[in-house]
């Protein structure tokens, strides 16, 4: 038998960890629960770990973003000397805080609205971000807008405004963002002198018979 599919988790039922989840049928999602797994006293002849639902995206943006995050991971995994891991086809354990930065990503795309340009977008500046830069963004998300109903709104809209931007229709030139202006044109005295002098030097050296002709060195 095949070992569950995870990513540097052991026992889901006793660790601090995220659980990826991938429903069926024509309005396929995929639902990420964070579970608070933890040993059981010896009270208990069975114990079922709190869950919380953090976030429901539709299948078609798992399926782009699943192989990128999937590489991110098992490169961490790689450098840290453990086993890489695997999404499963049904359920996928994951750890703690690579269960926080796939949320960051995941949070930022989840809107139905969301263009396949920003989503690949997102996840480049996802790549581009360290994962303790990660994990700063999901305790803010979190602490007001972590649940899965919660999409879009506070935190969850800056996610996406902070990584889905840098596509062709963000572009544009500084002089067209609303507020920016200039004062009250005003004359500017030294440029007139200066066209003075220029003219008057004109009409010296054009009155002078030596011109263009320079001045004889004096003999030493």
């Amino acid at each position: 038998m095949a070992p569950p599919a995870n990513f540097d988790v052991a026992d889901i039922y006793q660790e601090h960890s995220y659980l990826v989840r991938l429903t069926k049928g024509r309005d396929a999602k995929v639902q990420v629960f964070e579970v608070f797994g933890r040993p059981p006293t010896e009270r208990e002849p069975q114990w079922a770990p709190e869950t919380i639902l953090r976030c429901e995206v539709a299948r078609e943006v798992w399926d782009v973003i699943s192989p990128e995050a999937r590489a991110e991971l098992n490169r961490r995994l790689k450098t840290e000397g453990k086993p890489v891991g695997r999404w499963g086809a049904d359920e996928t354990a994951v750890q703690r805080l690579f269960g926080k930065e796939l949320l960051v990503l995941l949070w930022a795309v989840e809107l139905p609205d969301v263009k396949e340009e920003e989503i690949v977008v997102a996840i480049r500046n996802w790549l581009g971000l360290k994962p303790e830069e990660r994990w700063w963004l999901y305790t803010m998300t979190a602490a007001a807008t972590g649940l899965a109903h919660q999409s879009g709104l506070g935190w969850r809209g800056a996610l996406r405004q902070a990584l889905c931007f840098g596509t062709r229709s963000d572009t544009f030139h500084l002089g067209a963002v609303t507020g920016r202006g200039t004062l009250e044109p005003k004359v500017n005295e030294a440029f007139g002198e200066q066209k003075r002098k220029s003219a008057k030097l004109k009409s010296k050296k054009s009155d002078d018979p030596s011109f263009p002709f320079a001045a004889p060195l004096p003999a030493e």
